[in-house]
């Protein structure tokens, strides 16, 4: 294929704003759907976690048939639009309904409700995610733009989707008030902040779809063949077991668990371990912008200057550090008690921080996943985005199924009251739960960061993979040519 035209400021932005619908649904979606129905409704946390953990589990093997699917798409659209297009309007209208529960039903009907539609949603997302995803290593191919790219997704995931989220839960949807300062408590406000995200979430990823529509002719067409069952499963397995990708696959299993616990629970320990209002809760998300930002602007140079490999690992350690300090301090008795205006503090420079550090570790990370495209292409003579991210996404998605049903568990056996008040849960459960979490989430981030130093390409070996791969081409185009140099070039080229 031709090489894509060079990516300018404009074009970077217009395909990162798709993450900024992504980044407002996980705002609300990631840690709220337990404290939604098992704090505010009074459903057990066990069944709320059970309906998370099935969902995601489902999702997780839809996502490798999106990529397989996607993958030997052919369309006047290209093969990842008409995915996208397709699930934008289904994907916010099951998103939505997540948060308009029927009030009336029993607790068994509110499982199978909440499980139906998080399946559908999830299923939907992962028919625009995973093609969006996989437009980034056909933008470009070259070894410094991929980081580049990707930070402008992070962008608007880590700076501008947390900055949004914070500001329509806590200044809008979810505002205290001087009679009830804790506004994420308030039921009445999630229906239409849900329904405003999904709103939200259609708009970018429009603008992101149409914007990368130009870029189609440009990118690998796909012979013309419908592969059975069978020989999708040996193209996964094929393209899943490269030595690198396995290396990212497993620090993502590992993180994707801590993650799901850290996510469950972080309103929990938010609400009642710091005693935070939602005011409190809106300065903390706007004060993590900053960090994001900084890690934003930093990451594609970090890369260049460190290579991929070390940089991530540095940044990975040092944000694990930082992450567990606050509750390390309380544990040991030296952080301020609650309501001194120092715990915000602490928390808000410990944000600041673990936000710059990991987002410049999760954007060198995505730029590392698309480098392993051309290492399989050379192996197997197939471009198999689709089948990368869907495998990573896939292993991902197990262990945060895993991690979702964790935080479930640990509040049963801490004995968690279920629609407790703020204020009202005893100081013994909060430090037992504390006490559990730390070491726990510690010992998972380590194990993933510790993982990635298994991983093997660099920039020489990037460029000789592209490399290989021209010259495959080349030679493929001029037998063609000896079979019959009076073919169309359209023909020769195999564009339809």
């Amino acid at each position: 294929m031709p090489p894509p035209p060079r990516l300018g400021v404009v074009s970077k932005a217009l395909y990162g704003v798709s993450a900024l619908g992504m980044a407002t649904r996980m705002g609300l979606l990631g840690g709220s759907i337990l404290f939604f129905y098992n704090r505010i409704l009074g459903v057990d946390a066990s069944v709320v976690s059970l309906a998370m953990l099935i969902s995601l589990l489902i999702d997780a093997f839809w996502d490798p048939i999106v990529g397989q699917i996607s993958d030997n798409t052919r369309t006047r659209l290209g093969r990842r639009h008409p995915f996208i297009y397709g699930a934008i309007a289904p994907t916010a209208l099951f998103f939505a309904l997540i948060y308009t529960p029927p009030m009336a039903w029993s607790a068994q009907g509110m499982f199978v409700y909440l499980l139906a539609v998080l399946v559908a949603a999830r299923m939907c997302e992962s028919l625009v995610e995973i093609p969006l995803a996989t437009l980034m290593p056909e933008l470009t191919r070259d070894y410094d733009e991929r980081t580049s790219l990707g930070a402008w997704r992070y962008f608007f995931t880590a700076v501008a989707g947390r900055g949004l989220s914070s500001i329509l839960a806590y200044a809008v949807f979810l505002k205290g008030t001087t009679a009830h300062p804790f506004g994420q408590m308030n039921l009445a406000g999630y229906a239409p902040y849900a329904a405003t995200v999904a709103v939200i979430s259609i708009v970018v990823t429009l603008i992101t779809a149409v914007s990368t529509q130009r870029f189609v002719p440009y990118m690998h067409l796909p012979p013309r063949r419908r592969p059975g069952f069978d020989e999708m499963a040996r193209a996964f397995v094929a393209a899943a077991s490269n030595r690198n990708f396995l290396a990212l696959a497993l620090s993502g299993f590992i993180f994707g668990i801590a993650v799901g616990i850290t996510t469950g629970l972080m309103l929990y320990f938010v609400t009642d371990f710091w005693g935070l209002p939602s005011k409190a809760l809106l300065q903390l998300g706007l004060w993590a912008i900053p960090g994001g930002l900084i890690g934003v602007v930093a990451a594609p140079f970090w890369a260049r200057r460190m290579g991929k490999k070390r940089g991530c690992l540095i940044v990975f350690f040092m944000a694990i550090f930082s992450t567990t300090v606050p509750i390390g301090l309380r544990l040991l008795g030296v952080m301020p008690p609650n309501g001194s205006p120092w715990v915000l503090r602490i928390l808000i420079a410990d944000a600041a921080a673990t936000g710059l550090l990991s987002t410049m570790g999760f954007i060198i990370v995505t730029a590392m996943l698309s480098d392993v495209v051309e290492e399989v292409q050379v192996k197997t003579g197939q471009r198999q985005e689709g089948v990368l991210f869907a495998a990573d996404s896939l292993l991902r998605k197990i262990t945060t199924a895993i991690g979702a049903v964790i935080p479930g568990l640990l509040l049963d056996y801490v004995r968690y009251p279920a629609g407790a008040k703020p204020g009202q849960v005893d100081v013994h459960v909060l430090t037992h739960l504390a006490t559990i979490y730390l070491p726990l989430v510690t010992c998972l981030y380590l194990c993933s960061t510790s993982m990635l130093m298994l991983y093997r390409i660099d920039r020489r070996q990037h460029e000789d993979n592209l490399a290989r791969i021209a010259e495959s081409a080349m030679l493929a185009e001029a037998g063609d040519e000896e079979l019959d140099p009076h073919l169309p070039v359209d023909v020769v080229t195999g564009r339809a």
